[in-house]
């Protein structure tokens, strides 16, 4: 049989079900990979039928990290990235070679946090996202950024950053708070550094909007002597 069932359920209850009787403070962790036919372990569903694999993911109430076969992740990908129950998507690829034919998906799919050729690494970094989601901390999302940012890995970095921004936008009722601002402020840094210049002034110039509104003398200052300190 193609579908797998999830972690100990001995019954032929409906996927969903099953699913939505996880706790609501993790996320799931669903894998697919059409090659593969491990059984459930480490607190993850698996998949190798993409049709069960979609159904499942839409049937669920509970936000989902989601792990792809790097020959797999074209199977799906395209159908729920832009599902609400996808949080976050880990990719797994078996060389390097295959890793940088699929780079070109982290640019079409936001959510793709970031491609692994190291199991170890990935199975690490999908452990960091499910305490890091368990806290809901805008706080916490920020501090390990900017340990990130200070290291040059840039691409975690900004994953952070976002999550952490949006936490805060969702949790803040003054949208004009400092700790927006940093998040806006750090993102035109590292855009910066990566060499995107338009990227970077667009956060550079929404940072310093709330930066006015808190010291009104800076409203007539240039970005780049303000933020890029």
């Amino acid at each position: 049989m193609n579908g797998k069932k999830p972690i100990n359920v001995k019954n032929s209850a409906d996927q969903s079900k099953s699913i939505d009787r996880k706790q609501e403070t993790s996320p799931i962790l669903i894998s697919y990979d059409k090659n593969n036919d491990e059984k459930n372990q480490d607190n993850f569903i698996y998949y190798n039928n993409a049709q069960q694999c979609i159904q499942a993911i839409e049937q669920s109430s509970i936000p989902i990290f989601l792990i792809l076969n790097g020959t797999s992740a074209t199977d799906i990908l395209s159908r729920i990235h832009s599902l609400t129950q996808i949080d976050t998507i880990f990719i797994y690829c078996n060389s390097s070679r295959e890793q940088q034919r699929c780079q070109y998906l982290c640019q079409h799919y936001s959510k793709i946090f970031d491609l692994f050729i190291d199991r170890k690494q990935l199975l690490d970094t999908i452990q960091e996202n499910v305490l890091l989601y368990q806290k809901q901390s805008g706080n916490d999302y920020l501090r390990l950024a900017e340990q990130y940012k200070q290291k040059n890995e840039f691409n975690y970095a900004l994953k952070y950053t976002y999550k952490a921004l949006d936490i805060y936008r969702k949790t803040l009722s003054n949208q004009n708070h400092p700790l927006i601002a940093r998040c806006l402020n750090n993102l035109g840094a590292i855009y910066d550094a990566q060499g995107d210049v338009n990227r970077s002034f667009e956060f550079y110039e929404q940072a310093i909007k709330i930066y006015s509104h808190l010291k009104p003398s800076l409203c007539n200052q240039p970005v780049s002597n303000i933020l890029k300190k």
